[in-house]
């Protein structure tokens, strides 16, 4: 799929494989967007934020480990590898701080990134977070299918057969109404490319977090640990993270927001993205950003 207009794509070799990114922006404070976990890359979840951020913002964003064009990795991409890219990641793009940006898993990962590295963080935005949650619906079942080993491939390889199975993909898995968005053809387009691609509908992050009986990254004791302007944002429909679990977490984190945008599901920054983008400027051209 094409990129917006004004992004630059670039590779950089780690010693554990290559990491792509996008930047857009050639001035403004520096905001850093992670993507999901499973069939996801940093252009799925974030085209239609890039041109509303680049006006004013320098803007990076990372393809993790396995996903997209950051697809050879070797070796495990759990939580604590996640967190060392985005400081490698830091480092070579020269910011000292940022604004971090996650969606569900990217969430996770900037949670524990903020959590270990507070003096790097300008703010935190994070939308349908996974990493904050003690338990989740279905701890023992989906703990015994990401051991199997099997599940997660067979998923992919279903959903990136057809659009038929995709279209069910996305509307059981991560929209609230595929038919209500203007861009739906698209982004089937690039799930199926991804699902082609990625060869699992999971993640390291999944593997290594979820335990039999409890989820082995939680954030949620910690987040009062968190001193940076956050704000939490959530699909009122999401079934993947339900939204009592940003509310629940916006509780612990001190002068915190929640925003929840109706009539979206776990991918609410793209099924309403006017609405998402301004939250986000909200939040980002609000005063406290350091």
């Amino acid at each position: 799929m094409t990129t917006p207009p004004g992004v630059v794509t670039e590779h950089v070799e780690f010693p554990a494989g290559t990491i792509r990114y996008h930047r857009a922006g050639s001035a403004g404070p520096p905001v850093v967007l992670l993507h999901g976990g499973g069939i996801d890359n940093a252009m799925i979840s974030w085209r239609h934020a890039i041109p509303a951020l680049a006006v004013d913002h320098r803007v990076f964003l990372p393809d993790l480990p396995r996903h997209g064009g950051s697809g050879n990795w070797r070796g495990n991409a759990g939580q604590r590898t996640l967190e060392e890219v985005l400081r490698w990641l830091l480092d070579l793009w020269g910011l000292d701080r940022a604004v971090l940006v996650g969606l569900s898993t990217g969430g996770s990962v900037v949670t524990g990134f903020t959590l270990r590295h507070p003096q790097r963080v300008n703010g935190l935005v994070l939308v349908a977070s996974a990493g904050l949650r003690h338990r989740i619906e279905g701890q023992s079942a989906t703990h015994l299918m990401l051991r199997s080993r099997f599940s997660g491939p067979a998923i992919a390889a279903l959903a990136g057969m057809s659009r038929g199975l995709c279209r069910q993909y996305l509307k059981r898995g991560v929209l609230h109404d595929p038919a209500r968005m203007a861009d739906t053809e698209q982004l089937l387009d690039e799930v199926l490319t991804e699902a082609r691609e990625s060869g699992s509908v999971f993640s390291d992050w999944q593997f290594e977090a979820v335990g039999s009986r409890s989820m082995r990254v939680n954030h949620l004791p910690c987040l009062d640990r968190v001193r940076c302007p956050t704000v939490f944002v959530h699909g009122e429909s999401d079934r993947q993270v339900p939204v009592e679990a940003s509310r629940t977490a916006a509780r612990a984190v001190a002068g915190s927001e929640l925003r929840v945008l109706t009539e979206a599901g776990h991918w609410c920054q793209r099924e309403k993205p006017d609405e998402f983008n301004a939250v986000l400027r909200q939040f980002l051209n609000g005063d406290g950003l350091g």
